[in-house]
């Protein structure tokens, strides 16, 4: 049920359009909004008697502060603990049986809280009418609570040892070190254990409210029923103030250039995995530019193109070409740049001395393409943005696959954004990506960071400490364990 942003193999290569290009048409698709603000999206596709029902709230890691840091994962567990309809989990379970529901959970990322199942066509109206129940009357049982904090802290001490979590927490909260906790969905154990039923009900109240969800149904679905039996179960939720009027203030870059290395024993010997990260364009304030983001990931990612050839021969000592990484990953609240490889540790060369040269040959390759018009030819532009149409394209071959992808970026950005991305897409030129590089990468603040083998770090950890590089731990990855001493108050 937690999602972070994970390091490079995780990262989006999507974006789109903020208001810049009219949303393309989507055969079967009407949307719709409620008087309340509800935003309503249903997708027609009759090639199999199923019907996918989604409610998406614009939340998450975002709405968080240093005091409810992981009550937004609470309370989406709390959701499933009963309502005024069914009183218990029990109750909720068994009528999730009785539609007939195979596929169902909620989920809370950095940007959205989403709510889902799929159901036989016929139960469409009863489905609407559940989450309805659901999202709009929880019932927080005191003792519910108390077993649901305890199911929420088991997974954060789940977390704690894992390498994955330790480590991209730490580039986290150094990549975005003013606001961490809007990056951390999981909390810790003390946010979590100190979550009452009144903060959980203001939660409700600010950002589980109409105008500021919206409605997905999808499938084999007849669209005046469902808009029939939308109107009785979510006409009369009150509309309350916009929850993001005014908006947080953005995340700031990295002030100075931050060195990280992770001894992670699972990380097989002789081989050091390297990111290089810088703050990118957060999408509802640079739409253009997350454009030339992902184009430029797109170019990049060709394994015979030549930044990878460049980068691989310029640096001795990587594990492989095809290694080598570039991408952009798209967000509301935190746009990230991400370059990656794999090195080959050597007992004669110093490997901080080399991951420096690697940082200088990736600045030294930006350089050139924001300076060169030939650098990528008309045909791998070409090329570029058939690929990324294409994509555009298979996302809409089940209804599932589409819903899933209109929501994501109806709460990082809007459906206008995701639906004209390829009209917008196929305007990137080469000064837009130069304009893209030179504004957010050239001489800009990074976090490189690194994983290596516990043995392999010992022998070479001297040279770390003198080239000023912070070892991650445990003990430092997470910015919660600075509240027990007086800090991120």
């Amino acid at each position: 049920m937690k999602n972070r942003i994970l390091l490079f193999a995780a990262l989006l290569f999507a974006s789109a359009p903020l208001g810049l290009a009219a949303p393309a048409d989507v055969t079967g698709l009407q949307t719709y909004t409620l008087d309340n603000g509800l935003e309503v999206f249903i997708m027609e596709n009759h090639n199999v008697p199923l019907v996918r029902v989604q409610i998406t709230f614009r939340t998450g890691g975002m709405s968080q502060t240093p005091q409810t840091a992981g009550l937004f994962h609470l309370y989406e567990h709390m959701l499933f603990k009963g309502n005024k309809a069914y009183p218990n989990q029990s109750a909720l379970q068994a009528a999730l049986k009785d539609l007939g529901v195979g596929d169902w959970n909620g989920g809370t990322s950095v940007e959205d809280v989403s709510y889902y199942f799929t159901v036989p066509s016929d139960k469409v109206a009863k489905g609407i009418q559940f989450w309805a129940d659901a999202v709009r009357y929880p019932l927080f049982d005191p003792a519910e609570l108390d077993t649901e904090k305890n199911v929420v802290v088991n997974e954060i001490l789940g977390y704690l040892s894992d390498p994955d979590n330790i480590y991209s927490s730490a580039v986290e909260r150094t990549m975005f070190w003013k606001y961490p906790w809007r990056k951390d969905v999981g909390g810790s154990e003390a946010l979590v254990r100190s979550a009452t039923i009144p903060v959980l009900k203001d939660m409700q109240n600010t950002w589980y409210v109409p105008n500021n969800a919206a409605l997905f149904i999808g499938g084999d679905v007849d669209p005046a029923a469902a808009r029939a039996a939308i109107q009785a179960c979510f006409g009369d939720w009150k509309k309350t103030k916009d929850p993001w009027s005014p908006p947080p203030p953005a995340h700031p870059a990295p002030q100075k250039d931050a060195f990280m290395v992770y001894p992670d024993d699972q990380m097989y010997p002789g081989i050091i995995s390297v990111s290089l990260q810088f703050r990118g364009p957060d999408v509802l304030a640079d739409p253009p530019a997350t454009y030339a983001a992902d184009a430029l990931g797109n170019l990049l990612d060709d394994p015979n193109g030549k930044f990878k050839t460049d980068i691989f021969n310029n640096v001795p000592g990587q594990y492989r070409k095809e290694s080598i990484s570039e991408a952009y990953s798209t967000q509301r609240d935190g746009g990230l740049i991400g370059f990656g490889t794999l090195m080959l540790v050597s007992p004669q060369k110093d490997t901080f001395a080399r991951l420096a040269s690697l940082k200088t040959a990736f600045a030294a390759e930006m350089g050139t393409i924001a300076t060169s018009q030939s650098y990528f030819t008309a045909d791998n532009f070409s090329v570029m943005k058939q690929q990324l149409t294409d994509d555009r394209i298979w996302e809409r071959e089940t209804v599932n696959g589409f819903i899933g992808s209109l929501s994501f970026w109806w709460s990082s950005a809007s459906t206008s954004y995701y639906l004209g991305y390829t009209d917008a897409l196929r305007q990137v030129t080469p000064p837009d990506i130069a304009t893209f590089i030179a504004t957010y990468i050239l001489s800009k603040p990074s976090v490189m960071s690194i994983r290596m083998n516990p043995k392999d770090f010992e022998a070479e950890k001297a040279q770390a400490r003198d080239q000023g590089w912070t070892v991650i731990s445990k003990d430092n990855a997470y910015w919660w364990a600075d509240q027990s001493k007086g800090g991120a108050k």
